[in-house]
């Protein structure tokens, strides 16, 4: 039988995840509830779960304190999450499981259940890894983890030029010249890098306005810094322009 541990230090927020797992999740045993990351590291020593609803914010520290005091973990992680954005871009940037607090039942169900699916995933410690390094760098520095249909991949978030949509989701183009197909849709990428200089030029393609070098003077075409080209939809071209000179120095 799966354990699930929360640790979570709202007694509300407690009791609202213990209904949930006990009414969706009656396979599940559930270890408890505790609200200090001290707290955790004994449970987990001692018990050994295979999933932890973990809240990002606790009193004695943060949920990446407590994976870096963990030497050896063989467990999937759900966070939690009241208001840190920051902290929640670096773990969605990681493609690891997540929640904004207040959540929706139907929220952290399916965020179960995909922790759930997750559990023999081979490379899960690699976006662990990448979250832990995330959590330390400036958004703009970050990476990304791309869920591909072989491996997770992680790309710099500054290296990506552009996303382009095509079947059964997108390709990101890096400044490297690679170029990596991501089953999910362009849209998905285009909301979550949107506070960082990301925007959407043309249906098919969003641009790092960081990495333009020129717009057409037709007001057709974006032109890259390492001399690609790609479709701009003329009704774009201003506010593109204006987003560029906000970022840009």
């Amino acid at each position: 039988m799966k354990k699930i541990l929360i640790v979570e230090d709202d007694r509300v927020i407690q009791k609202i995840v213990i209904e949930i797992l006990n009414h969706h999740f009656p396979e599940f045993h559930l270890l408890g509830a505790v609200s200090f990351v001290s707290e955790a590291l004994e449970v987990i020593e001692k018990e050994a779960p295979d999933l932890l609803i973990l809240d990002i914010s606790l009193p004695d520290g943060t949920a990446f304190d407590l994976l870096r005091k963990i030497g050896f973990y063989n467990f999937k992680v759900v966070f939690m999450s009241g208001h840190e954005a920051f902290f929640e871009e670096a773990i969605q940037f990681s493609a690891v499981g997540f929640v904004k607090k207040p959540f929706e039942s139907s929220d952290l169900v399916l965020a179960i259940d995909k922790a759930c699916d997750a559990i023999d995933e081979t490379d899960y410690h690699y976006k662990i890894e990448i979250l832990l390094t995330n959590a330390n760098l400036p958004a703009a520095s970050q990476m990304v983890v791309f869920p591909t249909d072989d491996f997770n991949k992680a790309v710099s978030l500054s290296s990506i030029l552009f996303g382009e949509a095509v079947a059964g989701g997108c390709i990101m183009h890096t400044d490297m010249g690679k170029q990596l197909f991501v089953p999910r849709p362009l849209r998905h990428y285009e909301q979550l890098f949107g506070n960082y200089g990301f925007m959407r030029c043309h249906p098919l393609y969003v641009v790092n306005l960081r990495k333009i070098e020129s717009l057409d003077a037709n007001n057709t075409a974006v032109w890259l810094d390492n001399g690609m080209q790609i479709p701009l939809e003329p009704r774009k071209y201003e506010i593109i322009k204006k987003r560029y000179y906000e970022i840009v120095p």
